[in-house]
């Protein structure tokens, strides 16, 4: 009974301190928070066990403990700088295909493509008459036309002007004084001596590519619809330019006479054999002279599309009656020849030297 009597005593006076504590005024002073550098996810300040302010902030996560630094050997960094390809290095984008313009894939026609040239341009048939016109419009002079067969179906046009006159005035380079057009009624196609390749093929080291593409300009400005023909040839190849190993090339020129050039020259008009006669200004003169009609028929039988080739020149210089080895000049104006067409006319070399012979006796 007395320990009931004094619990009521004490919750009356607890009572009593509390409604008092209520009516009264308690000032706390809360200390200034300390400032904290670090970043933490949440920071709670408790003054007396109340929860007085609350902060939230974004943290950066932890890198994962499975993370390790990778060192890198010096030899791992040199291996790292090449492709590996069947266990073998290169260097990186070795193999990468370069980006191709489209635009660098037209190219004019008669100029080097993928690094082969035509020999010849061919255009629509037309008459010696109107190609010869044609020629003259774009500034060429004719030095001749030649009949190559019986019929006269099959016409040789031979031209020049005076740049490339000039131009071939050097040192054995007069093959080159001028060009020619094949009207082929057979084959019903106009065939003309590409610039580049005959300037290629008979300047050697003294080629200009600027003045052979502006002689091709001209013949693009004034035939219409002309086209590569299919003989091509690589046109580094060139000036060693030979039918095959063992066989000559440009240089390996043939002496048939020898004397003065104007007593060689005489001689040659004397013969009757001389198509046209082309003065250079050093000196030397250019000769397209006919073969025997025995020898001319070699033409007929490879093919009259390159028989422009004809009448045969020859180069009196020097005191020398000089002609391109007929082994090489017939294999540079038929870069299509194969072998076996090449042993049908196995005798046809060894005849034109005779026939060019027999012109300064």
């Amino acid at each position: 009974m007395k320990k009931m009597q004094t619990a009521l005593t004490l919750s009356l006076f607890t009572f009593a301190t509390l409604v008092q504590a209520e009516t009264s005024t308690i000032n706390v002073t809360v200390p200034k928070p300390v400032e904290v550098n670090v970043t933490v996810p949440s920071v709670e300040l408790v003054v007396d066990g109340l929860a007085v302010s609350k902060t939230s902030t974004e943290l950066s996560q932890p890198a994962s403990k499975s993370a390790t630094p990778t060192i890198e050997t010096k030899a791992e960094a040199n291996n790292s700088q090449f492709e590996m390809v069947k266990g073998k290095r290169f260097p990186p984008n070795y193999h990468a295909k370069p980006e191709v313009n489209k635009s660098d894939n037209k190219v004019a026609v008669g100029e080097v493509k993928n690094d082969r040239i035509a020999a010849y341009l061919q255009a629509p048939l037309m008459s010696v008459a109107d190609a010869s016109s044609k020629l003259e419009a774009a500034g060429f002079k004719v030095l001749a036309t030649y009949k190559i067969d019986k019929k006269g179906k099959v016409t040789s046009i031979v031209f020049t002007d005076e740049n490339l006159t000039e131009h071939a005035s050097k040192p054995q380079r007069g093959f080159a004084a001028n060009m020619r057009l094949l009207v082929d009624e057979v084959t019903g196609l106009v065939s003309i001596s590409n610039p580049i390749y005959v300037q290629k093929a008979f300047m050697q080291d003294t080629y200009d590519d600027a003045f052979a593409k502006e002689m091709l300009k001209r013949l693009r400005d004034n035939f219409e619809g002309l086209l590569n023909s299919k003989d091509v040839v690589k046109f580094i190849r060139l000036p060693r330019y030979k039918f095959m190993n063992g066989m000559p090339v440009y240089e390996d020129m043939k002496e048939v006479a020898t004397g003065t050039n104007e007593a060689l020259l005489a001689k040659a008009h004397k013969s009757k054999k001389v198509v046209f006669e082309q003065k250079l200004s050093n000196g030397s003169v250019l000769l397209g002279v006919k073969l025997s009609r025995r020898t001319t028929k070699f033409v007929k039988k490879i093919g009259y599309q390159n028989a422009e080739l004809l009448p045969y020149p020859v180069l009196i210089e020097d005191g020398k009656a000089l002609i391109l080895a007929p082994k090489y000049y017939i294999a540079v104006m038929y870069p299509l020849l194969s072998m076996s067409e090449f042993m049908t006319i196995a005798t046809v070399p060894g005849a034109i030297s005779k026939d060019c012979d027999k012109i300064f006796r």
